[in-house]
């Protein structure tokens, strides 16, 4: 009788433990549905805006990269990235948007920024580059910045994940 009383406490205890740990609950339904079917987490955009807005002001070869936007486009699959750019000497600043594929990085366990490319660089009041410059910038600039993390996926859900899709408001992880 002791050790019926003993797993039916332990199973309670085990459930709790579930339940007050929502990665350790979702690591254990991946594991049941494993062999059957693909099992998708949605990780929402404010989520993965927060992660990239910690990274920045972000400063590379003197120029300054701030107030970052991000808008998620399913159809291409592709993320573009808008923001503010500033460079101290001389004293200029100006707005800018990026197109990026976001690949997934299995070893480290990140998404990262993959094919750049510039759709819009303003120098000063709106002035656009003109289209020679942003063909150069995105030709020996932008591969710079290839492989730069935008999120980290926590470690346990990391090694589990197949691959991801992008929804208009999230990352969908599948499994």
């Amino acid at each position: 009788m002791t050790n019926v009383w003993s797993c039916a406490h332990d199973s309670n205890l085990t459930m709790n433990f579930l339940l007050k740990r929502p990665w350790v609950l979702m690591v254990s339904l991946m594991g049941m549905c494993a062999g059957s079917m693909a099992f998708t987490v949605p990780v929402p955009k404010a989520l993965i805006d927060q992660a990239l807005a910690a990274k920045f002001p972000k400063e590379r070869y003197g120029i300054q990269l701030d107030a970052p936007v991000t808008r998620f486009k399913p159809d291409p699959q592709r993320v573009e990235l808008c923001g503010v750019w500033h460079l101290q000497v001389p004293l200029k600043s100006g707005n800018f948007c990026l197109d990026f594929k976001p690949l997934w990085n299995k070893d480290k366990g990140d998404i990262e920024m993959s094919a750049l490319t510039i759709l819009k660089f303003t120098a000063g009041a709106d002035q656009e580059l003109p289209v020679p410059t942003l063909q150069l910038l995105n030709a020996m600039v932008l591969p710079l910045l290839d492989g730069t993390p935008i999120y980290h996926v926590p470690d346990v859900v990391g090694q589990r994940l197949d691959h991801f899709k992008i929804d208009t408001h999230a990352f969908d992880l599948v499994f």
